[in-house]
């Protein structure tokens, strides 16, 4: 044995006597331990390779603040502050991507392009293929920048996708593209980093729904993602929306403009339709969607727009991109009940009058209401509220009571575009331009209930210069400038508005 060879290295043939002996054996035992104690507590590879095996984060415990020696009672030993246990590394899953033989499949008309981000296997023109791996590359930066890196994973190789664009479905059939137990599908579903998707009539709703699967493909990258559908799908909705430049740059999370910006999309008609039918969707009824909710089109349109709302809304953006850090597990749900729980009333009403007037190049931010304290008037009162042109829907400040009357007056000018020349208008409107069948700068109103949680059914009212008005509900009154709203950012000034409750009603 190694020790005993060492012994009688050191001792040569010196006589040994017991006491000798027992001391010589002790040491032995001292020196094993201390050789043996790097293997006990950090395993062969050292404690730094033992974290590095674990897939899954731990939770550190908390640092004590250092010992205030200054104040130690006297004779009381220093205590040693306790080192917080090192955090293990985490990792996204390895990559398993099949491999295909390239050209085998160059041979049937399916060719392969490649970027940083995306291999990208298509049989569609390759004039319109060969940019889409880069609008990919642009994505994923647009996702990082929202979400966060990813983890790296243990090979060290950077995250990539493939993707299967399918102009003839037979062919990825055929070579075994498609996998025969993915489940049918009428426009794109991923699994894992890879996705197929449909070809497209339109060249817009084809990159469209390419970032549609490839953000699915980022957020659902690590394991454990439980967030709800509607997020979800909202997401990788609002991603997909998108607009690029004449210099090739993309911008994401975009509100469209117009219709043809967007052809094949088709969601902002969905939703008109769906509050026309009277089928509109409160906050809740979408953050319940389950996964077949999505068999209908209906369910990402309304998806798209709760997302948008809350990520484009000044007041709401902050707390809503925060939940993109819970993904995983079950903390979402509770998450965003905490954050909005003290204003989803207000949530609410708004997210009302959002739906009910929303359509191309709707100006969120200029669109967000304020909510100050508001009183009910007696019979006889009034108040008066400035109106601007530049905003949306703003509280009037009056609780109204459904069956009075409310004599509502207003006076003051407005200017509603700066080209060519200046359009004045009195609260009547001008009848050069029309919108949602009204004159430009006609005031406008509409009650919202305090239960408020969908469009609205009863509309808008006209007031002009003057109206009298016999809410069919009880609610907060609601005023603004008639304009587009995406038109807004230019116009200027204020209509000063008298809201007078009727003597006799009470």
């Amino acid at each position: 044995m190694f020790f005993q060879r060492c012994g009688a290295s050191r001792m040569g043939n010196w006589p040994m006597n017991e006491t000798m002996l027992r001391r010589l054996n002790e040491k032995r035992r001292q020196i094993a331990v201390w050789l043996l104690l790097p293997i006990l507590v950090g395993g062969c590879g050292g404690a730094e390779d033992a974290a590095n095996d674990s897939p899954a984060p731990s939770v550190a415990s908390p640092v004590r603040p250092p010992e205030d020696n200054n104040n130690r009672p006297d004779g009381a030993q220093q205590k040693t502050p306790k080192q917080p246990p090192q955090s293990q590394r985490v990792y996204r899953p390895d990559d398993q991507r099949p491999q295909h033989d390239d050209t085998r499949l160059a041979e049937v008309g399916i060719q392969r392009y490649e970027s940083q981000r995306l291999i990208l296997y298509t049989d569609i023109d390759p004039e319109v293929a060969k940019p889409l791996p880069g609008l990919m590359d642009e994505a994923y930066r647009a996702w990082e920048e929202y979400f966060g890196p990813l983890p790296p994973n243990r090979a060290g190789s950077d995250f990539q996708m493939t993707g299967y664009l399918m102009g003839d479905k037979r062919l990825f059939v055929e070579t075994g593209l498609l996998p025969e137990d993915l489940p049918d599908f009428p426009h794109g579903r991923n699994r894992g980093i890879e996705f197929w998707m449909n070809d497209q009539e339109h060249d817009y709703y084809r990159r469209h729904l390419m970032i549609h699967e490839g953000t699915h493909c980022f957020m659902t990258a690590m394991p454990g993602v439980l967030a709800p559908s509607s997020y979800m799908e909202g997401m990788a909705e609002l991603f997909g929306t998108h607009r690029t430049d004449a210099q090739g740059r993309t911008t994401f999370r975009i509100m469209p403009t117009e219709s043809l910006e967007v052809r094949g999309w088709g969601r902002l008609q969905i939703i008109a339709a769906e509050c026309a039918a009277g089928r509109p969707q409160s906050v809740m009824d979408i953050f319940n969607y389950g996964h077949n909710s999505f068999l209908k089109t209906e369910s990402y349109a309304w998806s798209w727009a709760l997302c948008k709302f809350l990520d484009a809304h000044p007041r709401y953006r902050d707390r809503f991109r925060e939940l993109g850090g819970y993904l995983q597990g079950t903390q979402f749900s509770r998450k965003f009940q905490e954050f909005y729980r003290t204003d989803l009333s207000e949530l609410n009403r708004e997210w009302a009058l959002f739906t009910s007037g929303l359509n191309y190049d709707y100006d969120v931010e200029r669109a967000a209401i304020k909510f100050p304290a508001t009183q009910a008037l007696a019979a006889g009162r009034e108040t008066s509220v400035e109106i601007q042109a530049n905003r949306g829907w703003q509280s009037s400040g009056v609780e109204v009571e459904a069956g009075a009357a409310y004599e509502i007056t207003a006076e003051g000018m407005v200017t509603l575009a700066q080209t060519p020349r200046p359009w004045e208008a009195t609260a009547e409107g001008i009848t050069i331009r029309y919108h949602d069948g009204q004159p430009l700068g006609r005031l406008l109103a509409v009650v919202v209930p305090k239960n408020a949680t969908a469009a609205l059914a009863d509309g808008i009212e006209p007031v002009g210069a003057a109206a009298t008005l016999r809410p069919r509900v009880s609610g907060t009154l609601f005023l603004r400038v008639n304009d587009a709203w995406g038109e807004l950012s230019d116009n200027g000034g204020t209509y000063r508005v008298r809201v007078t409750r009727r003597a006799g009603d009470s």
